[in-house]
């Protein structure tokens, strides 16, 4: 069986107040997806002309069928916007970091505090943290996640989580002691700086 995620989790490892820690985020309340896929082209769109310039062969397809070569170039960003609160959700209070504990609130979690607390814990794990290829953030979503997170503990369709690196965390209208606070985060897929290295050394 297989299970689609509700909501998303976002693992974040990073170093807070002096200890390596990974912080779990559930991130589920009121959750609104909008991933992007962008393409960057090697070559194109270029019309006909341009196409003989690069000596591209040709057909006779019609008017205004650009011509490319895609050798995946681009990226795909998930960005979402999700709410804070400490009020359970399903009868049972989110992860918001490294202990799961809603009864204490410490350096590296506030599960079931304040959504200022869990804001403050969440910004601190995104700004200490390097997310990128080298040590990317893990990103469970939709049929990518490998059951850990799932209610029936079955995993999505492709059975493993995406690896991501995070450029972009804004809150979304916000007051000073808000009840809920709007998180909106972005999430790009990141390249394996190993399997690079790996392919580079094969090709020499």
């Amino acid at each position: 069986m297989v299970e689609r995620l509700s909501g998303a989790v976002l693992e974040i490892t990073a170093s807070i107040a002096g200890t390596d820690r990974t912080g779990i985020f559930e991130l589920r309340k009121d959750f609104e997806p909008e991933p992007e896929l962008t393409r960057r082209f090697v070559v194109g769109p270029v019309g006909e002309i341009g196409a003989r310039l690069l000596n591209i062969p040709t057909n006779e397809g019609g008017k205004r069928r650009p011509y490319t070569i895609d050798a995946g170039g681009g990226k795909l960003a998930y960005t979402f916007r999700v709410s804070l609160s400490e009020t359970p959700h399903n009868s049972s209070y989110l992860q918001m970091g490294d202990t799961g504990d809603e009864t204490q609130l410490t350096v590296g979690d506030a599960t079931g505090q304040s959504a200022r607390d869990q804001l403050d814990v969440f910004l601190e794990y995104a700004t200490e943290a390097t997310t990128d290829s080298v040590s990317p953030a893990t990103l469970h979503i939709g049929h990518h996640h490998d059951g850990t997170y799932s209610e029936s503990g079955d995993p999505g369709l492709y059975e493993s989580p995406r690896t991501v690196y995070i450029p972009e965390t804004r809150v979304v209208g916000s007051s000073e002691e808000p009840s809920s606070v709007d998180l909106s985060v972005t999430c790009v897929l990141a390249g394996s700086l190993d399997e690079a290295t790996d392919a580079a050394q094969q090709l020499g």
